[in-house]
């Protein structure tokens, strides 16, 4: 139970949480910059990940990749709507 608990992707996701709540008390001027470089660097990782999806679903016959691009259409659904009704107007 602890191993899938703790695999590295998670690792990683915890220490970008405790760097992002460290420059944002400490650094607050480059918040946007480490946003920008973690989008960045997340690009290819995804790009990476659904190509290794793709290869796996073409030799064992799974549904791995659709189902990751089902999700990935779904989080964006989400997070438009989260946009619009955090939205302020700002004139």
């Amino acid at each position: 139970m602890i191993k899938r608990i703790f695999t590295p992707a998670t690792i990683a996701v915890h220490f970008w949480g405790i760097g992002l709540l460290i420059i944002n008390e400490y650094y607050y001027e480059y918040l946007r910059f480490y946003l920008y470089v973690s989008i960045l660097l997340i690009i290819p990782i995804a790009l990476w990940n659904l190509v290794q999806k793709r290869k796996k679903d073409t030799v064992e016959e799974t549904q791995e990749f659709k189902s990751s691009i089902y999700r990935m259409l779904f989080m964006a659904i989400v997070m438009i709507v989260i946009f619009f009704i955090t939205r302020q107007n700002h004139i």
